[in-house]
Order: structure tokens, then C-alpha cells, then sequence
């Protein structure tokens, strides 16, 4: 049924762009086999030898300009063990958003959805390989789509509403990871000189296998105040009903205050702080960049109904496009800074990376912490990261996974990436990383260290090809591994 719903979404992408934006089209079909000779396939104490073959045929498709513009990329996983195959499996790797606009901008439909491995314990085991610790792992399927309008009301004043339907499907036997919500907001708001107004009303509704369906909603007010188109500060109050803590409906006064302040055009800060029904919340970001750096941090404190806590796989791509959203704020500009840069660099945006994570199913309050600085040379570029959640469950329900076995999930991870062009058709990347999981309550934590060299060398216009060498080492009472392994790849785009 997921393969399915995968492949619908896939299907129903492909023909909307090409209907509607023909003559902005581009469509990249590739292939890639990879394989890995590794050291210790059981990733056990005493873990056997093996080689591991992924076929990977995929499809990008990108429209830029016209009524609908977006990113979609889509990829099949098949993995094949030359001497246990009873681990072949099959999975599905999916990247898209997309927006189709309507009216001269007035109306539009935002979407996006993605597929891929997750980690399911945080305790479990880890590994920096997407389709290792089977045991550990599953697929998952996300989605959101969200219609909304917009336009002049009453002389200054415009109005707005957006409603928002996500859904989260994973292949865990407990149904741990779905999740379903549909949230609606609609507002007011206008501009006399420096100052600013807005009145917004919202209403959403959650819903997971475990727990019953829960509510909350809220009618906010806001003012503003910009002086100066480099600064601006904000107050909002205003009162928030919800079902989520108590199982019953509660009403509560909220209020909070925001600042921006733009000192020079390559840096922005931002702080909100808010009293919410949960407690405090709060966000704070910073970004700075140079003609050769890009400093980012990022603090925030935030209610979340989400499949996963923590973080979880994600590609290289999708770890550069969260880096340089400081950068380019269009998500549709974006992508194609992204692929640009590591196309520069001779990095594969297909390739997965492990940075924690977990499953979860309901309500939760998460507060992450980030640091990165990435540095682009003439011929190298290094990208440096510490990362750090925190996530607890609230609300009344049963709790699900590792929640309900502790009361709170912490992981943090350093990482560090360098690469380095040799030639203008090669390239050296090395990385090296540490995810590392605390104790909590009776669940023991872990230690994950990688380090992964890879040299990769363009062998035509459309194929790549790279060799690499990757050591782990997982510190864990119940299950400590060491793996070595040596990967080859052949990647061909049509």
C-alpha cells in the first residue's frame, strides 16, 4: 500500500508539471549501482563479511517559471546481500514540494511529500549505512497539502486563509509514526506608515492510532512597529482553547513579543518568544555570510505532531538545502543552489546520511539547537555542524516508541566535511561525525563515530564515478560494533 502511495504521488507530480509547465521542464533520469564490501554485514560484536549491491534508478523533474513551479525527486532502492538474502529489501527515496498559483497569485495549492528510511529507537542500533540495522529502520511516507488565498480587503488591509491536510505513514508493525492533521487559519491584516496590525484565527485537529483525536485553536492578535526597513519589532496576545494536556478542553491567555533586525544585507537576526499552552516558546536565528562563508545558529522551542522526534536519514541534498535556507529563502531557488554547489564540489545529493532521530506518534514539545559554518574556497569547501535535540511527549494520550519508555529523547551530533577538487573532474570528500545518545531513564544511551573518505571523478558528460572507505564504530552495552567497509559507485544520468 505505501509502495502505492508512492508511486501515485510520483505519478500525479509528473503529469501536473508536464501539463502545466512544458516549457520549463526539466527531466533528469539516472541510474546508479553501488557496491560494498564491508567487514561486519551483522553490525555485531562478531559480524561476518559480505557484499552488499544497490541498483538505484531515479527520476529529478524541476520546473522553475510559469504557474507551477517546484522540485521533484524520486528514486528506487533495490539492495541485494551476496551472502544473506534473506536482508534483500526494496525501498523508496522521495523529495518533492511544489506550488501551483492561481488568480495572479491570489490563490494557490503548496504541497510537498517525501519517503525514506528512519531510525525507529534512538537506543536501538545505529549505523551511517540508510539501509543497515534493518531491525532498527523503516520506511516512512509523508505529506502535506495546503490551499490557500489572498487579496485586498477594505483599502490597506488584506486578507488571508490557508488550510493544511499532512498525513504520516511508516512500515512499523505498532503503527508507531502516523499521523494525521488538519489544521486552517484565516486573518486580517494591514500597514499605516510604521506601523502594522493583524488578527488571525486558527483551528486544528490531530489524530494518531494510539490516541484519540485531540484540538486545539486559537485567536491571536498582532501589532508591529518598523521604523526602519533594517528593523522591526512585534507584540501579539490573544487566547488559545486546546484538548491536547487534559483531554478536556482548556482556555488560556497567550502573548509574545518578536524583533528583526537586518545590520547589513548578508545578515539577519530573528527572535520570538511566545507563552503558549504548553509552556514557552521560543526561536531564535542567526545567519551571516561572506563573499566565502556562511554562519548560521538556530535555537527554538516548539509544539510538533510529527513522525519522528529528533532528526532522522536524510541525504546530503537535504542537508545542504536546511544550511542554505538563510541563503535563498525560495525553496524552488534554492534547490538549484543546492545542486549546483555539490555538482561544484563532486558530492552525490542522492547520498544518505544518519544524524539520530527516532519515531513518534503524537504530540510532543521539541527544542533543537544548531551551529554550522560552511567555508567555499577556490577548490575546497568545508562545512562544520553541531546539532542537539531535546524531545518529550506531553498531552494525556499513551505514549509510543521510546516515549513511553522515558519521559524525554536527547541526541547530539558533530560533524565535519571537507572537500577538496583535485582536478576539474575530481574530487576528495572526507567527513567525519559523532552522534551521541545519553542515557534516559532505564534506556541506555550510545555513541556512533564515522569517518568516510571518497574520491569521485567525472568519466563523461553524464557519469560519475566514486571509491570510498568508511570506518564506524558503535559504542552500546547491549550490541558494540567496529565495521570497516570499502564502497565503489557508478552513477549515469540520461
Amino acid at each position: 500500500m505505501q509502495s502505492v502511495r508512492v508511486l501515485t504521488v510520483v505519478a500525479v507530480a509528473v503529469t501536473a508539471m508536464s501539463a502545466l509547465a512544458q516549457d520549463s521542464l526539466t527531466v533528469v533520469p539516472s541510474v546508479s549501482v553501488t557496491m560494498t564490501a564491508t567487514d561486519n554485514v551483522d553490525l555485531a560484536p562478531n559480524g561476518r563479511s559480505d557484499l552488499i549491491t544497490e541498483l538505484r534508478p531515479g527520476i529529478a523533474i524541476a520546473s522553475r517559471r510559469g504557474p507551477l513551479q517546484g522540485m521533484l525527486d524520486y528514486s528506487l532502492s533495490g539492495v541485494v546481500y551476496a551472502r544473506s538474502s534473506a536482508r534483500n529489501t526494496a525501498y523508496h527515496n522521495l523529495a518533492a514540494n511544489g506550488n501551483w498559483t492561481l488568480m495572479d497569485g491570489r490563490a494557490g495549492l503548496d504541497a510537498s511529500a517525501s519517503a525514506g528510511r528512519q531510525i525507529v529507537s534512538a537506543f536501538g542500533t545505529q549505523s551511517s549505512d540508510p539501509f543497515r540495522a534493518q531491525g532498527n529502520q523503516t520506511q516512512v511516507f509523508t505529506y502535506s497539502l495546503s490551499p490557500h488565498i489572498a487579496g485586498p480587503f477594505l483599502g490597506n488591509a488584506s486578507y488571508r486563509a490557508r488550510a493544511t491536510y499532512s498525513e504520516s505513514r511508516s512500515g512499523a508493525s505498532s503503527l508507531n509514526g502516523n499521523t494525521k492533521s488538519l489544521g486552517a487559519v484565516v486573518g486580517l491584516g494591514g500597514r499605516q506608515g510604521m506601523v502594522g496590525w493583524g488578527i488571525d484565527a486558527s483551528r486544528s485537529i490531530y489524530e494518531t492510532p494510539q490516541t484519540a483525536r485531540a484540538h486545539s485553536g486559537s485567536i491571536i492578535g498582532s501589532l508591529s512597529f518598523q521604523p526602519d526597513p533594517d528593523w522591526m519589532v512585534a507584540a501579539r496576545a490573544g487566547t488559545e482553547v486546546n484538548d491536547i494536556l487534559a483531554g478536556q478542553s482548556e482556555r488560556i491567555f497567550s502573548w509574545g513579543l518578536g524583533a528583526q533586525w537586518l545590520p547589513t544585507p548578508r545578515t539577519v537576526l530573528r527572535a520570538d518568544y511566545d507563552r503558549r499552552f504548553f509552556g514557552r516558546s521560543h526561536a531564535l536565528t542567526f545567519s551571516h555570510r561572506t563573499a566565502r562563508t556562511v554562519w548560521t545558529l538556530g535555537d527554538q522551542r516548539s509544539f510538533q505532531v510529527s513522525n519522528t522526534g529528533g532528526r532522522a536519514i536524510v541525504s546530503v541534498y537535504d542537508l545542504f538545502f536546511a544550511q542554505f535556507a538563510s541563503i535563498e529563502p525560495d525553496p524552488i531557488q534554492r534547490d538549484l543552489l543546492v545542486r549546483n554547489f555539490l555538482a561544484a564540489n563532486g558530492i552525490d545529493p542522492n547520498s544518505s546520511v544518519i544524524v539520530g532521530g527516532f519515531l513518534n506518534s503524537g504530540p510532543t514539545v521539541q527544542r533543537s539547537q544548531s551551529v554550522a559554518v560552511a567555508y567555499q574556497g577556490l577548490r575546497s569547501t568545508v562545512v562544520f555542524s553541531v546539532v542537539r535535540s531535546n524531545t518529550q511527549q506531553i498531552g494525556h494520550g499513551p505514549a509510543t516508541g521510546d516515549l513511553s519508555v522515558t519521559n524525554k529523547v536527547d541526541q547530539r551530533t558533530v560533524s565535519v566535511s571537507l572537500s577538496h577538487r583535485l582536478t576539474p573532474d575530481s574530487s576528495l570528500l572526507v567527513s567525519l561525525s559523532q552522534q551521541h545518545t545519553p542515557d534516559s531513564g532505564s534506556l541506555k544511551g550510545n555513541d556512533l563515530q564515522t569517518i568516510v573518505a571518497t574520491w569521485s571523478k567525472r568519466l563523461g558528460p553524464s557519469t560519475t564515478g566514486s571509491l570510498g572507505l568508511r570506518h564506524s564504530r558503535f559504542d552500546s552495552e547491549s550490541r558494540p560494533y567496529n565495521e570497516s567497509a570499502l564502497i565503489g559507485s557508478l552513477r549515469m544520468q540520461f
